[in-house]
């Protein structure tokens, strides 16, 4: 499981529960602590997509992603926002089938419902870590 864990208690869980094929299911739960929460289970990433997730937030937390250089996939969507004294500001963007259930008829129409994460480079680290860890070959991503 990837936590990214904002200094504000806001977060994004990502969990991959079924790794086979050519379509990664992720679990998510969000809660962006200003009432706004929710969870999802959908397909939303091919196994290509989710080890290009996991190297864009390692080189996040190093240092070497451009501010607003954004990565996209159909349902998800990480954008380097800002730097505040060396700490990495983290859009993560939902749409559709990951973004809020209670949005009701609209959430087949949305696309990049935003949280903000402000993290540490050490939290944003740990959480590609254990998102490579989540992408064990072990676990049939390959």
């Amino acid at each position: 499981m990837v936590r990214l864990l904002s200094r504000t208690g806001a977060f994004v869980e990502l969990r991959i529960v079924e790794p086979t094929g050519p379509a990664v299911t992720v679990e998510g739960v969000v809660d962006a602590l200003d009432g706004r929460g929710w969870t999802f289970r959908a397909r939303c990433l091919s196994a290509d997509e989710a080890r290009l997730l996991g190297d864009w937030l390692l080189r996040a937390a190093k240092g070497r992603v451009e501010l607003l250089e954004r990565l996209t996939f159909p349902a998800l969507s990480f954008t380097l926002d800002e730097h505040e004294y060396g700490q990495p500001r983290l859009v993560v963007g939902f749409s559709q089938d990951t973004a809020p259930s209670w949005l009701g008829d609209e959430r087949a129409m949305t696309f990049d419902y935003p949280v903000t994460l402000d993290l540490s480079p050490e939290s944003l680290e740990a959480a590609a870590v254990n998102w490579e860890r989540e992408l064990n070959p072990g676990r049939g991503i390959t």
